[in-house]
């Protein structure tokens, strides 16, 4: 219970802070000395999980902590110690050699002639980063590789059709920043999964982070700023663009039913569906047919053109459009993509492929036919005038006296 009641508390300290302190802590003193650790202070936290049990905490204390269980994970650290973590419960997907990284409060600390400076035995971590050492989500793997907390995308399915919320942040900036970062990798990344935007609609929670590759036309594409400082280091970047498209729905019609109450028709969907896409930078050609159609480095900018991305899933989310209060009540709900890659698809002018060259092929026989035309009437009036020529001679032939 107790445990519990800390680590309640500790969801109020700013991560940033307590990773300051336990830097502090490991400093030296002036004469050189490792600084004495004591409980309470705030330590670091890098190893391998070694056994994990989930503790049920007192049933008076749930309602309160809004939570029911804690989990004891024995960690091993990088010098071969072991550490007892007291954490919120990971995902089901944890497994003994995944590691874990994160800065905790430490609650015992050993010392002994054998250990310098004394390390925490035991210790509390409001939240710590999973990074799996497999998984069976490819996605999961690649953002695990860019060192993304895979803990923080477990629960987004849990927030779908819903606005963005506070608690999408970490995970929608980490995840931002490493499609960029793989988009720009020059090593060979696997091939993704092509998905239509119903087989997000229909199964969503369970592609969360799913790797995929989806076809679309833009629509429009707004510039968005990042104020806060810790969001622009954690993104690389002051800004980001969201990109909202159209895709494909096939023969599928989607219909959005009314809210409780509302006995009107749903609002139905036909042949496309809104699919909402955002990255850090915009590749080349986007940029481009931007400065030309805007004239500037335009903050929205209304430009249709197809292109083909490569990218995360992140979740459903829900937002305010014109089409569903005239049509359906309530917000529209779409998939949220987080690109890596964008490529351009549009054809390279407006007629269709092959257009040009049956052009050329149809020119080119108008003129043989013209020319034929011209040589065959050259060829007539020749015969006309030796035939002419010949009825002369007849004529004259036949009025000729003798």
């Amino acid at each position: 219970g107790e445990l519990a009641k800390l680590l309640y508390r500790m969801r109020s300290i700013d991560p940033i802070k307590l990773q300051t302190m336990a830097t502090q802590n490991a400093e030296t003193t002036d004469d050189g000395e490792p600084r004495p650790l004591l409980v309470g202070d705030a330590v670091p936290l890098t190893g391998t999980i070694k056994s994990m049990q989930l503790v049920p905490i007192p049933k008076q204390l749930t309602e309160v902590l809004e939570f029911t269980q804690l989990h004891v994970i024995t960690v091993e650290d990088t010098d071969g110690h072991e550490v007892k973590v007291i954490s919120f419960p990971l995902p089901k997907d944890a497994r003994a050699g995944d590691q874990l990284e994160g800065v905790g409060v430490a609650l015992q600390v050993e010392e002994s002639l054998d250990i310098t400076p004394p390390r925490a035995s035991a210790m509390v971590c409001n939240r710590v980063r999973w990074l799996p050492v497999s998984s069976s989500n490819l996605g999961w793997q690649l953002l695990r590789n860019q060192g993304v907390d895979i803990s923080l995308l477990s629960d987004l399915g849990t927030r779908n059709r819903q606005t963005l919320l506070a608690e999408d942040g970490d995970a929608f900036y980490a995840m931002m920043a490493a499609a960029s970062d793989i988009g720009q990798d020059r090593v060979e990344i696997p091939n993704p999964s092509e998905i239509e935007p119903v087989t997000l609609l229909q199964g969503s929670s369970e592609l969360t982070g799913q790797w995929m590759q989806m076809n679309l036309e833009t629509v429009l594409i707004t510039r968005i700023s990042v104020t806060e400082p810790q969001r622009q280091m954690e993104l690389g970047s002051d800004h980001y663009y969201q990109i909202d498209a159209v895709g494909d729905l096939g023969k599928v019609v989607v219909q959005i039913e009314r809210p409780a109450g509302d006995d009107g028709p749903p609002a139905s969907f036909h042949n496309r569906y809104t699919v909402s896409v955002v990255t850090r930078s915009l590749p080349a050609f986007l940029e481009t047919q931007i400065q030309r159609q805007e004239g500037g480095n335009a903050v929205i900018s209304g430009l249709k053109t197809k292109i083909q991305m490569d990218g995360f899933f992140f979740r459903l989310w829900s937002y305010e459009t014109d089409f569903m209060s005239q049509n359906g009540g309530g917000d529209q709900f779409g998939p949220l993509l987080i690109a890596a890659v964008i490529r351009d698809k549009q054809p390279d002018s407006t007629d269709p492929a092959g257009v040009n060259l049956i052009g050329s092929v149809a020119a080119f026989a108008v003129i043989l036919a013209i020319f034929g035309v011209w040589a065959w009437q050259r060829k007539v009036d020749s015969l006309d005038r030796a035939v002419r020529e010949r009825k002369k001679e007849k004529e004259a032939e036949s009025l000729r006296i003798p």
